[in-house]
Protein backbone atom coordinates (compact mmCIF):
# COMPACT_ATOMS: atom_id res chain seq x y z
CA UNK A 1 0.00 0.00 0.00
CA UNK A 2 1.17 3.35 -0.79
CA UNK A 3 2.52 5.43 2.53
CA UNK A 4 0.72 8.69 1.69
CA UNK A 5 -2.87 7.15 2.65
CA UNK A 6 -4.53 5.16 4.96
CA UNK A 7 -6.94 2.87 4.04
CA UNK A 8 -9.89 2.69 6.25
CA UNK A 9 -12.71 0.35 6.92
CA UNK A 10 -15.06 1.73 3.79
CA UNK A 11 -12.42 0.31 1.69
CA UNK A 12 -12.71 -3.35 2.61
CA UNK A 13 -16.76 -2.55 2.57
CA UNK A 14 -16.11 -1.25 -1.29
CA UNK A 15 -13.91 -4.49 -2.27
CA UNK A 16 -16.80 -6.37 -0.63
CA UNK A 17 -19.34 -4.62 -2.28
CA UNK A 18 -17.26 -4.97 -5.90
CA UNK A 19 -17.09 -8.66 -5.77
CA UNK A 20 -20.93 -9.13 -5.38
CA UNK A 21 -21.47 -6.48 -8.24
CA UNK A 22 -19.25 -8.63 -10.11
CA UNK A 23 -20.87 -11.90 -9.49
CA UNK A 24 -24.36 -10.28 -10.03
CA UNK A 25 -23.02 -8.80 -13.29
CA UNK A 26 -21.55 -11.56 -14.83
CA UNK A 27 -24.77 -13.88 -13.79
CA UNK A 28 -27.54 -12.10 -13.87
CA UNK A 29 -27.10 -8.50 -15.80
CA UNK A 30 -25.44 -10.37 -19.01
CA UNK A 31 -25.67 -13.98 -17.87
CA UNK A 32 -29.21 -14.11 -17.34
CA UNK A 33 -29.69 -15.73 -14.21
CA UNK A 34 -32.41 -14.62 -11.68
CA UNK A 35 -31.50 -11.38 -9.22
CA UNK A 36 -33.41 -12.95 -6.42
CA UNK A 37 -30.73 -15.19 -4.74
CA UNK A 38 -27.76 -14.41 -6.82
CA UNK A 39 -25.49 -12.82 -4.21
CA UNK A 40 -27.05 -13.10 -0.21
CA UNK A 41 -27.55 -9.53 -0.40
CA UNK A 42 -31.53 -7.82 -0.71
CA UNK A 43 -31.00 -4.39 -2.04
CA UNK A 44 -28.71 -5.58 -4.82
CA UNK A 45 -31.19 -8.74 -5.68
CA UNK A 46 -33.91 -6.49 -5.66
CA UNK A 47 -32.60 -3.11 -7.18
CA UNK A 48 -30.81 -3.68 -10.35
CA UNK A 49 -28.53 -0.25 -10.49
CA UNK A 50 -25.76 -2.69 -8.37
CA UNK A 51 -25.23 -5.11 -11.34
CA UNK A 52 -21.96 -3.83 -12.82
CA UNK A 53 -18.23 -3.53 -12.48
CA UNK A 54 -17.03 -2.83 -16.12
CA UNK A 55 -18.70 0.29 -17.74
CA UNK A 56 -19.55 -1.07 -20.72
CA UNK A 57 -22.35 -2.90 -18.95
CA UNK A 58 -23.48 -0.30 -17.46
CA UNK A 59 -27.29 0.85 -18.49
CA UNK A 60 -25.84 4.41 -19.73
CA UNK A 61 -24.16 1.83 -22.10
CA UNK A 62 -26.91 -0.23 -23.50
CA UNK A 63 -27.15 2.16 -26.65
CA UNK A 64 -23.27 1.94 -27.53
CA UNK A 65 -23.21 -1.41 -27.15
CA UNK A 66 -25.45 -2.61 -28.71
CA UNK A 67 -24.54 -0.39 -32.16
CA UNK A 68 -21.17 -2.06 -31.66
CA UNK A 69 -21.91 -5.44 -31.09
CA UNK A 70 -25.38 -5.75 -32.94
CA UNK A 71 -27.03 -9.28 -32.57
CA UNK A 72 -24.14 -9.91 -30.63
CA UNK A 73 -24.59 -7.65 -27.62
CA UNK A 74 -24.11 -9.03 -24.08
CA UNK A 75 -28.01 -7.93 -23.39
CA UNK A 76 -29.47 -8.96 -26.78
CA UNK A 77 -30.85 -11.79 -24.75
CA UNK A 78 -33.02 -9.20 -22.68
CA UNK A 79 -34.76 -7.31 -25.77
CA UNK A 80 -37.94 -7.76 -27.32
CA UNK A 81 -38.39 -8.66 -30.97
CA UNK A 82 -38.66 -5.59 -32.02
CA UNK A 83 -35.20 -4.85 -30.72
CA UNK A 84 -33.49 -7.66 -32.00
CA UNK A 85 -34.60 -6.50 -35.25
CA UNK A 86 -32.95 -3.69 -35.22
CA UNK A 87 -29.81 -4.87 -33.46
CA UNK A 88 -29.36 -6.87 -36.70
CA UNK A 89 -29.51 -3.66 -38.47
CA UNK A 90 -26.49 -2.29 -36.77
CA UNK A 91 -24.30 -5.74 -37.81
CA UNK A 92 -22.83 -3.98 -40.76
CA UNK A 93 -22.13 -0.87 -39.06
CA UNK A 94 -18.02 -1.74 -38.47
CA UNK A 95 -17.86 -2.29 -42.62
CA UNK A 96 -20.02 1.49 -43.50
CA UNK A 97 -18.36 3.78 -40.82
CA UNK A 98 -15.08 5.06 -39.92
CA UNK A 99 -13.61 5.05 -36.77
CA UNK A 100 -14.30 9.16 -37.33
CA UNK A 101 -18.23 8.15 -37.25
CA UNK A 102 -18.04 6.64 -33.89
CA UNK A 103 -16.02 8.92 -32.27
CA UNK A 104 -18.92 11.29 -33.68
CA UNK A 105 -21.51 8.81 -32.06
CA UNK A 106 -19.78 8.19 -28.53
CA UNK A 107 -19.97 12.41 -28.28
CA UNK A 108 -23.35 12.63 -29.42
CA UNK A 109 -24.53 9.92 -26.98
CA UNK A 110 -22.30 11.60 -23.71
CA UNK A 111 -23.35 15.39 -24.94
CA UNK A 112 -27.31 14.46 -25.21
CA UNK A 113 -27.55 12.62 -21.74
CA UNK A 114 -26.32 8.83 -22.38
CA UNK A 115 -30.16 8.22 -22.82
CA UNK A 116 -30.22 8.23 -18.74
CA UNK A 117 -33.56 7.36 -17.29
CA UNK A 118 -32.99 4.63 -14.16
CA UNK A 119 -35.90 3.10 -16.00
CA UNK A 120 -37.49 0.62 -18.30
CA UNK A 121 -35.30 2.52 -21.01
CA UNK A 122 -32.36 3.22 -19.20
CA UNK A 123 -29.83 3.98 -21.91
CA UNK A 124 -32.19 4.83 -24.20
CA UNK A 125 -34.50 7.57 -23.07
CA UNK A 126 -34.77 9.78 -25.91
CA UNK A 127 -31.82 8.87 -27.51
CA UNK A 128 -31.25 9.41 -31.41
CA UNK A 129 -28.65 7.19 -31.90
CA UNK A 130 -31.29 4.88 -33.70
CA UNK A 131 -32.11 7.47 -36.46
CA UNK A 132 -27.81 8.15 -36.95
CA UNK A 133 -27.13 4.81 -37.25
CA UNK A 134 -29.04 4.69 -40.83
CA UNK A 135 -26.81 7.81 -41.99
CA UNK A 136 -23.55 7.21 -43.65
CA UNK A 137 -21.14 9.61 -42.51
CA UNK A 138 -20.63 11.96 -39.85
CA UNK A 139 -21.64 15.15 -42.02
CA UNK A 140 -24.59 13.30 -42.95
CA UNK A 141 -25.44 12.71 -38.41
CA UNK A 142 -24.83 16.09 -38.03
CA UNK A 143 -26.86 17.49 -40.72
CA UNK A 144 -29.66 15.35 -39.29
CA UNK A 145 -29.48 16.53 -36.14
CA UNK A 146 -29.46 20.25 -37.10
CA UNK A 147 -33.21 19.66 -39.35
CA UNK A 148 -34.27 17.57 -36.26
CA UNK A 149 -37.01 19.52 -34.03
CA UNK A 150 -38.18 16.58 -31.42
CA UNK A 151 -36.54 15.61 -28.13
CA UNK A 152 -33.02 13.84 -27.91
CA UNK A 153 -31.73 15.00 -24.68
CA UNK A 154 -32.21 13.56 -21.03
CA UNK A 155 -30.41 15.43 -17.89
CA UNK A 156 -31.67 12.15 -15.21
CA UNK A 157 -28.02 11.15 -13.95
CA UNK A 158 -26.48 12.96 -16.97
CA UNK A 159 -26.40 16.22 -16.68
CA UNK A 160 -26.28 18.63 -19.75
CA UNK A 161 -23.25 20.85 -20.72
CA UNK A 162 -23.09 24.68 -21.13
CA UNK A 163 -24.07 25.10 -24.08
CA UNK A 164 -22.73 28.31 -26.36
CA UNK A 165 -25.74 30.53 -27.12
CA UNK A 166 -28.01 30.42 -29.80
CA UNK A 167 -27.08 32.25 -33.36
CA UNK A 168 -27.80 32.37 -36.92
CA UNK A 169 -30.11 29.57 -38.36
CA UNK A 170 -29.42 27.70 -35.22
CA UNK A 171 -32.37 28.05 -32.15
CA UNK A 172 -30.80 26.27 -29.37
CA UNK A 173 -27.51 25.74 -28.05
CA UNK A 174 -27.02 22.14 -28.94
CA UNK A 175 -27.62 23.14 -32.60
CA UNK A 176 -24.54 25.56 -32.82
CA UNK A 177 -22.54 23.05 -31.02
CA UNK A 178 -23.67 20.06 -33.57
CA UNK A 179 -23.38 22.07 -36.80
CA UNK A 180 -20.38 23.96 -35.85
CA UNK A 181 -17.99 22.55 -33.28
CA UNK A 182 -18.14 18.68 -33.27
CA UNK A 183 -17.09 17.08 -36.12
CA UNK A 184 -13.84 19.47 -36.04
CA UNK A 185 -13.70 18.25 -32.76
CA UNK A 186 -13.49 14.31 -33.61
CA UNK A 187 -11.18 15.30 -36.21
CA UNK A 188 -8.90 17.00 -33.61
CA UNK A 189 -9.32 14.53 -31.01
CA UNK A 190 -7.98 11.99 -33.54
CA UNK A 191 -5.29 13.69 -34.94
CA UNK A 192 -3.90 13.88 -31.31
CA UNK A 193 -4.18 10.05 -30.64
CA UNK A 194 -3.01 9.29 -34.37
CA UNK A 195 0.47 11.71 -32.81
CA UNK A 196 0.54 10.23 -29.62
CA UNK A 197 0.59 6.55 -31.05
CA UNK A 198 3.67 7.69 -33.61
CA UNK A 199 5.73 8.59 -31.32
CA UNK A 200 5.35 4.51 -29.71
CA UNK A 201 2.57 5.17 -27.09
CA UNK A 202 -1.17 4.78 -26.34
CA UNK A 203 -2.82 8.09 -25.76
CA UNK A 204 -4.20 8.44 -22.14
CA UNK A 205 -7.89 9.12 -21.10
CA UNK A 206 -6.57 12.23 -19.41
CA UNK A 207 -4.72 13.51 -22.72
CA UNK A 208 -7.74 13.21 -24.47
CA UNK A 209 -9.87 14.86 -22.07
CA UNK A 210 -7.61 17.81 -21.43
CA UNK A 211 -7.38 18.00 -25.23
CA UNK A 212 -10.65 18.30 -25.77
CA UNK A 213 -11.80 20.74 -22.77
CA UNK A 214 -8.73 22.92 -24.40
CA UNK A 215 -10.61 22.44 -27.68
CA UNK A 216 -13.84 24.30 -25.83
CA UNK A 217 -11.99 26.96 -23.79
CA UNK A 218 -9.94 28.11 -27.07
CA UNK A 219 -13.36 28.75 -29.23
CA UNK A 220 -15.29 30.51 -25.62
CA UNK A 221 -17.23 27.98 -24.59
CA UNK A 222 -17.27 25.78 -20.87
CA UNK A 223 -14.73 22.51 -20.70
CA UNK A 224 -17.61 20.18 -20.58
CA UNK A 225 -15.48 17.91 -18.90
CA UNK A 226 -17.82 15.65 -17.30
CA UNK A 227 -18.79 14.66 -20.64
CA UNK A 228 -15.95 14.55 -22.47
CA UNK A 229 -14.24 12.11 -20.11
CA UNK A 230 -17.59 9.93 -20.80
CA UNK A 231 -16.34 9.88 -24.32
CA UNK A 232 -12.47 9.32 -23.47
CA UNK A 233 -13.75 6.11 -22.04
CA UNK A 234 -15.79 5.14 -24.12
CA UNK A 235 -12.25 5.51 -26.46
CA UNK A 236 -10.68 3.26 -24.70
CA UNK A 237 -13.57 0.85 -23.73
CA UNK A 238 -13.99 0.64 -27.67
CA UNK A 239 -10.50 1.28 -29.12
CA UNK A 240 -7.88 -0.10 -27.32
CA UNK A 241 -5.65 -0.29 -29.94
CA UNK A 242 -5.18 3.19 -29.56
CA UNK A 243 -6.08 4.68 -25.98
CA UNK A 244 -4.38 2.93 -23.24
CA UNK A 245 -7.25 1.15 -21.37
CA UNK A 246 -5.69 0.81 -18.02
CA UNK A 247 -4.83 4.89 -17.37
CA UNK A 248 -6.38 6.90 -15.20
CA UNK A 249 -9.48 8.72 -15.99
CA UNK A 250 -10.84 11.86 -14.30
CA UNK A 251 -13.44 11.08 -11.15
CA UNK A 252 -16.98 12.59 -11.07
CA UNK A 253 -18.27 14.14 -7.88
CA UNK A 254 -19.74 10.25 -6.59
CA UNK A 255 -16.86 8.80 -6.82
CA UNK A 256 -14.45 11.68 -4.61
CA UNK A 257 -16.80 11.07 -2.14
CA UNK A 258 -16.47 7.96 -2.17
CA UNK A 259 -12.92 8.24 -1.99
CA UNK A 260 -12.95 10.19 0.77
CA UNK A 261 -14.24 7.70 2.72
CA UNK A 262 -11.71 5.13 1.61
CA UNK A 263 -8.98 6.53 2.91
CA UNK A 264 -7.35 9.25 4.85
CA UNK A 265 -3.77 11.09 3.74
CA UNK A 266 -0.91 10.57 5.84
CA UNK A 267 1.82 12.37 3.57
CA UNK A 268 1.55 15.81 2.39
CA UNK A 269 0.17 15.02 -1.14
CA UNK A 270 -2.37 16.60 -3.47
CA UNK A 271 -6.18 16.08 -3.47
CA UNK A 272 -5.22 14.35 -6.83
CA UNK A 273 -2.32 12.49 -6.04
CA UNK A 274 -4.96 11.23 -2.89
CA UNK A 275 -7.35 10.09 -5.58
CA UNK A 276 -4.75 8.42 -8.18
CA UNK A 277 -3.56 6.15 -5.01
CA UNK A 278 -6.59 5.47 -3.74
CA UNK A 279 -7.56 4.14 -7.45
CA UNK A 280 -4.12 2.34 -7.61
CA UNK A 281 -5.13 0.28 -4.45
CA UNK A 282 -8.07 -0.53 -6.09
CA UNK A 283 -6.61 -1.53 -9.30
CA UNK A 284 -4.23 -3.54 -7.45
CA UNK A 285 -7.05 -5.57 -4.86
CA UNK A 286 -9.54 -6.12 -7.75
CA UNK A 287 -7.50 -6.53 -10.93
CA UNK A 288 -9.85 -3.80 -12.57
CA UNK A 289 -9.01 -0.69 -14.59
CA UNK A 290 -9.52 2.88 -13.42
CA UNK A 291 -12.34 3.48 -15.96
CA UNK A 292 -14.21 1.00 -14.48
CA UNK A 293 -13.65 1.32 -10.92
CA UNK A 294 -15.14 4.93 -11.08
CA UNK A 295 -18.11 3.59 -11.94
CA UNK A 296 -18.33 1.42 -9.43
CA UNK A 297 -17.20 3.67 -6.51
CA UNK A 298 -20.05 6.09 -7.91
CA UNK A 299 -22.42 3.06 -7.21
CA UNK A 300 -20.64 2.24 -3.47
CA UNK A 301 -22.22 5.44 -2.83
CA UNK A 302 -25.80 4.92 -3.35
CA UNK A 303 -25.57 0.97 -1.90
CA UNK A 304 -24.11 2.27 1.01
CA UNK A 305 -26.94 4.95 1.52
CA UNK A 306 -29.38 1.92 0.71
CA UNK A 307 -30.62 4.22 -2.07
CA UNK A 308 -33.87 2.86 -4.19
CA UNK A 309 -34.57 4.62 -7.78
CA UNK A 310 -38.04 6.51 -7.19
CA UNK A 311 -38.64 7.02 -10.15
CA UNK A 312 -41.69 8.16 -12.75
CA UNK A 313 -42.71 4.76 -13.05
CA UNK A 314 -42.52 3.60 -9.73
CA UNK A 315 -40.01 0.60 -10.74
CA UNK A 316 -39.28 -0.27 -7.30
CA UNK A 317 -43.33 0.71 -5.80
CA UNK A 318 -43.62 -2.83 -4.71
CA UNK A 319 -40.35 -3.07 -2.24
CA UNK A 320 -40.56 -2.55 1.34
CA UNK A 321 -38.44 0.00 2.44
CA UNK A 322 -38.62 -0.85 5.74
CA UNK A 323 -37.21 -4.37 4.88
CA UNK A 324 -34.83 -4.16 1.72
CA UNK A 325 -31.61 -3.51 3.10
CA UNK A 326 -28.15 -3.77 1.57
CA UNK A 327 -25.48 -6.25 3.60
CA UNK A 328 -22.96 -3.68 4.33
CA UNK A 329 -21.29 -3.99 7.22
CA UNK A 330 -20.75 -0.18 7.30
CA UNK A 331 -23.95 0.25 9.82
CA UNK A 332 -23.80 3.80 11.43
CA UNK A 333 -23.10 5.69 7.83
CA UNK A 334 -24.92 9.12 8.69
CA UNK A 335 -26.19 9.69 4.89
CA UNK A 336 -29.04 7.78 2.96
CA UNK A 337 -31.83 5.63 4.23
CA UNK A 338 -30.73 3.31 7.67
CA UNK A 339 -31.49 0.83 9.70
CA UNK A 340 -31.22 2.91 12.42
CA UNK A 341 -33.08 5.89 11.41
CA UNK A 342 -36.39 3.91 11.17
CA UNK A 343 -36.72 4.15 15.30
CA UNK A 344 -36.52 8.13 15.11
CA UNK A 345 -37.73 9.27 11.25
CA UNK A 346 -41.36 8.84 10.08
CA UNK A 347 -40.27 7.41 6.51
CA UNK A 348 -42.49 8.41 3.59
CA UNK A 349 -42.49 6.80 0.15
Amino acid sequence: MQAEIRLTRYFDDFLRYARLAKKVQNDCNIGGKPYIGSCGDDLMENVTIYDTVERRHAGFQNMLQDLWHGSSAPKYYKWDAERKVRNQSYDNLHEAWSRREWLFIFLAHRITGSGASFEIDHGYRNTVLPKLAELKTAEDMVKWISEYSGTMYTSIGNQIPAFPKPRGAHKTGGKVYFAEYALALVDSVWLLIDQINCSGRKATIRNIVDAMCHFNRERGMKAFHFQYTAVAADLADYFPEFVEETSHMYYGKNAKEAMDLFAEKVGRISRNEFYDAIMEEAQLRTGDLPKDLEDVMCDYIRYVENYIPDNREKTYRHLDRTMIWNSSAILDHPKGRQRWKLATTQWKW
